[in-house]
């Protein structure tokens, strides 16, 4: 894979100061590209940039309040005063605002969460497209960040699910606008991924948060950040109007209760009564015990339907004698 093709690309990257913001700054300049990072907090900002700057990158910190539409334009006209034009931008800058049904937020909630998370986003399609077609950019890309949230409502979060929702549409919307002019339009959707918007939750909260995640994990920055840098390249110039999720698998669908019949393949375990009984009617010793004990066993096919289950949670079914489960699940044990 080669990335050489971001080299001297110019990108702004907002909301750069921590979590994903960060975490795409600092791929990005370590491949070559010169970051104009923007953030609220100046502290933060001039110690990534010194940071980035130290390792050999080229970045500059722009101070930006993203919900105001003024301090975007003056970011985007400084970022093309400095480095003389402009590739790309990564609007990442966003918040969190949720665990509420809608009836109980405040208008003013409202307000303040579409100002950053929605507004922020067209403003700075709005004026970084301006910049890349006036400065002769090739290859120019928007890149926002959005959120399952996009992809997929979520209780308790109507006002953050609405901002992102919108975000994803005016990524499609603007792909379509842009797709014969040479400037790609993609939305990355992260899923739960340790950054900052968690605050202060406490680790109870965080289990939950990886229970609901088929990956039963939650997701790094450096993960959307790696995505941000294959869309900055010339490797996806056909890519277009995607909303790609990066969430361990979170908006692929509603998780049903599922048996695996063959677990021992990741577990490595060996057969024993605490094996499923598709394992055991797999293994022809185990198999023989099995029948010795309930001939026929392996013709019922009303039986197979439960093989994602143990001899000791279907045994009571079965109608035999505790003697002879006891026996049967001893000798499956010794096997």
């Amino acid at each position: 894979m080669d990335f050489s093709s971001v080299k001297g690309k110019v990108v702004i990257v907002t909301g750069a100061s921590r979590g994903i913001g960060e975490a795409i700054a600092r791929v990005y300049a370590e491949n070559g590209m010169k970051v104009v990072l923007a953030a609220r907090s100046k502290d933060q900002g001039d110690k990534l940039v010194k940071e980035i700057n130290e390792a050999g990158g080229d970045a500059i910190f722009v101070q930006t309040d993203c919900s105001k539409s003024d301090d975007i334009k003056a970011l985007i006209e400084k970022a093309v005063e400095h480095y003389g034009k402009l590739d790309g931008i990564v609007n990442n800058a966003g918040i969190g605002m949720g665990g509420f049904p809608l009836h109980e937020f405040e208008d003013e909630d409202y307000d303040k969460i579409f100002d950053i998370n929605s507004k922020s986003v067209y403003i700075g399609i709005k004026y970084a497209v301006k910049s890349i077609f006036e400065t002769k950019s090739e290859g120019g890309f928007i890149i926002n960040v959005a959120s399952i949230a996009g992809i997929m409502p979520q209780r308790g979060q109507s006002l953050y699910t609405a901002t992102k929702h919108g975000v994803v549409g005016m990524t499609k919307a603007a792909a379509l606008e842009y797709a014969d002019k040479g400037i790609t339009v993609n939305a990355i959707c992260p899923g739960y991924t340790k950054t900052s918007i968690f605050g202060d939750a406490p680790e109870e909260a965080m289990e939950i948060f990886k229970e609901d995640c088929p990956a039963k994990r939650m997701g790094n920055p450096m993960e959307c950040a790696y995505l941000a840098l294959f869309l900055a390249s010339d490797m996806a110039r056909y890519i277009t109007g995607a909303a790609i999720p990066v969430d361990g698998a979170l908006s692929a669908g509603h998780q049903n209760v599922i048996q695996w019949q063959h677990p021992e393949i990741v577990t490595g375990e060996k057969i024993s009564s605490k094996s499923t009984i598709a394992a055991i009617m797999d293994n022809e010793k185990a198999r023989s015990i099995v029948e010795k004990y309930l001939p026929g066993f392996a013709e019922n096919d009303q039986v197979k339907q439960a093989y994602g289950m143990t001899f000791k949670v279907l045994s009571p079914m079965l109608g035999l004698s505790d003697k002879v489960i006891e026996e049967m699940l001893i000798e499956l044990d010794n096997i």
